[in-house]
């Protein structure tokens, strides 16, 4: 099947009609406001300085810097669509800035005093006008003309200047996108292993059902375990729930799982008013309520119940999964235990970083107690800029 490929967006650049994309191709506002700003001050402060400290006649002076600004403005675009023709070469665009940009500087200086003084050589319109000797006015001219190279050359520095700006900005953003989009991915995948997982220990409790002889309660099973992963996977990709929706689904799967073991499974739900619209990821307790169900409550005789708690503690959501029964030294991967807890802390590390944990040991009253720890998106900024 054939592919389409579609450009990024690049929300940096404004919208102008194709006619000023032809003129300025590259960084088209960086490349206008910096060329018309810095002659238009060039012209501003000429025209103050002739009207406050000039001659009586400020006309002349004032023609002479408003054609001077024309002229430069269409030079600066040719040294512009110089330095975009070598891009990103940093060499090639001081070479630029060095050489070729004195023989534009003095371009601009010929050809102003050439329409001033027209139809007067050039030499003698300039000997006239600042009442020097005709030997002494070439070197005005070069005088001139090396000011409107440093002009350039100032130019120069600063759209390159910008334009890397404007290109590191780019790059970043096309780097965040990138991570978010891969994030995403990852946590997507990691979110979709636990699928074949509790699909396989689903099966179980029905084929335990169906050899007892528990055709009934198997049937019942099965319905709600249909119901419960239909609720579970169409869910329209999103990756994000609040904490309520998440154990609402997880009550749903102990109430299942309380029609195999009606005698031995109880639970209780606490949770905290100011965390019920906590989002967090979608299935992330799922894990350590089935290690609850298949190592507390099916290896025991005993009745076992099984609390879940959310509360708020030191800024941070934190989500508490207890039951009777203590962690013994068999159980490890080999066990099945393995897989739904490392894929917890990978979809964990994916989204927060160093700022969320999951911790699960003994606690003092007999309980195996599996704690995750999650920050608020104000807490993971300050948490990485420390």
């Amino acid at each position: 099947m054939a592919t389409r490929s579609f450009p990024l967006v690049d929300n940096l650049s404004p919208k102008v009609s194709p006619f000023w994309h032809r003129i300025f191709p590259i960084n088209i506002d960086l490349a206008m406001k910096s060329i018309f700003g810095v002659w238009a001050a060039y012209f501003m402060v000429n025209a103050l300085r002739a009207v406050l400290w000039g001659a009586p006649d400020h006309s002349h002076s004032l023609v002479t810097y408003l054609v001077t600004a024309i002229i430069s403005v269409t030079v600066t675009w040719a040294l512009y669509r110089c330095l975009i023709l070598v891009g990103d070469r940093t060499a090639q665009a001081v070479l630029i800035l060095t050489i070729p940009t004195i023989f534009l500087a003095i371009a601009i200086a010929y050809l102003t005093d050439l329409i001033l003084a027209s139809p007067t050589p050039v030499l003698e319109h300039i000997s006239a006008k600042h009442n020097v000797p005709l030997d002494q006015a070439l070197s005005h001219f070069f005088d001139t003309a090396f000011v409107d190279y440093l002009i350039l050359v100032g130019w120069g520095g600063l759209y390159l200047a910008m334009a890397n700006s404007r290109k590191t900005q780019a790059a970043l953003i096309h780097s965040r996108n990138l991570e978010r989009v891969t994030r995403e991915s990852e946590m997507r995948a990691l979110r979709y292993q636990l699928n074949p997982h509790f699909v396989f220990n689903a099966l179980n409790s029905v084929s335990s059902l169906i050899i007892d002889n528990k055709n009934g309660q198997a049937e019942h099973l099965v319905d709600g375990l249909a119901d419960y992963m239909r609720s579970v996977l169409n869910d329209d990709g999103g990756d994000m729930i609040t904490v309520e929706e998440e154990i609402a689904q997880q009550v749903r799967y102990l109430e299942i799982e309380q029609v195999r073991f009606p005698k031995r499974l109880s639970f209780e739900v606490h949770i905290d008013d100011e965390v019920r619209n906590w989002k967090i990821p979608a299935l992330i307790i799922q894990p350590l309520v089935e290690n609850a169900i298949k190592h507390g409550v099916a290896r025991s005789c005993k009745p076992v119940g099984i609390t879940i708690t959310a509360r708020k503690d030191a800024d941070r959501l934190k989500l508490v999964i207890a039951n009777d029964g203590r962690i013994q030294a068999s159980e490890d991967a080999a066990d099945g235990t393995g897989m739904g807890l490392a894929n917890i802390k990978e979809r964990l590390a994916a989204l927060y970083g160093p700022a969320a944990a999951l911790f699960t040991g003994n606690s003092n009253d007999d309980k195996v107690v599996a704690t995750i720890i999650i920050p608020d998106e104000e807490q993971i900024f300050r948490d990485y800029c420390l």
